[in-house]
């Protein structure tokens, strides 16, 4: 049975075609470098720290993004508890029926990438060459930086959050996620993870990873002798160096990882 991290990442990639964070508060950017392994990323160092050149583009404004998993998840505002409409408090409630049920807000979204990719992936390739870049590790290219964030997952059929909030969070379109700073749970029921974060995360990134290109299984050559052909088994020539190609991490990717990598560079 696939653990509460392994849907919740999953579905985030499903939806949103972004790996997640299954910790969002931990510190990320462009430029870092780690390794992945059991659905999450390890920091080991960055870029910077590694000499490799590379360039940001300006950031760009996303965003709110607002998700749930379908027909699982309901959002109810509850009774005014408050004394007078100023100081109003309210009741809300997040009940899940599925487990592993995710409810996902974020606001004021913001993508922060890495430019020039290619050049990247030239500098990469190079220090692989040099045995200064080992295979397992992965660049980080994107992070999507939020606001007020929450992120709810269920751990089984019927867990439920109540919170109490201000009377003017019902009225925002990510009623939890705003009341992210101001808020008191009252009661918590089979909820495997609850993040409420009032200054903002980086729950989502994208990431990249030399790897090897695909050995052809035969090559076609040609003899002197005649102007005919043969089919001979295709041999790497052990000082050549390995061919490589850098491609996105997917979600499938991240149970591959090894954490224990040594950062040999």
């Amino acid at each position: 049975m696939a653990s509460i991290p392994e849907l919740y990442t999953r579905e985030m990639h499903t939806k949103y075609q972004y790996l997640a964070c299954w910790l969002p508060s931990t510190p990320m950017a462009p430029g870092d470098v780690g390794v992945l392994s059991g659905h999450t990323f390890r920091k080991l160092t960055t870029l910077a720290e590694l000499g490799i050149p590379f360039t940001r583009n300006p950031d760009s404004p996303f965003a709110n993004l607002n998700y749930s998993s379908t027909d699982c998840v309901a959002v109810a505002p509850g009774v005014r508890v408050g004394p007078t409409a100023d100081d109003a408090l309210c009741t809300l409630s997040v009940t899940f029926t599925r487990d592993g049920a995710t409810l996902f807000q974020a606001s004021d979204c913001v993508q922060e990438t890495l430019g020039n990719l290619p050049a990247l992936e030239a500098a990469l390739r190079a220090r692989h060459e040099n045995r200064a870049w080992r295979l397992e590790y992965v660049v980080v290219t994107e992070v999507v930086r939020t606001g007020p964030t929450a992120i709810l997952v269920a751990e089984h059929r019927g867990a439920q959050l109540d919170l109490q909030v201000s009377a003017s969070a019902l009225t925002n379109p990510l009623p939890v996620a705003s009341a992210a700073a101001n808020c008191v749970i009252t009661r918590r029921h089979g909820i495997a993870a609850d993040v409420l974060v009032p200054d903002g995360a980086t729950p989502l990134f994208r990431a990249v990873q030399l790897r090897k290109r695909p050995l052809r299984p035969y090559d076609l050559v040609f003899r002197s002798d005649d102007d005919d052909f043969s089919v001979t088994e295709d041999v790497d020539e052990p000082d050549e160096p390995e061919e490589t190609d850098m491609v996105r991490v997917t979600w499938a990717d991240l149970g591959r990882g090894d954490a224990t990598a040594p950062m040999d560079v």
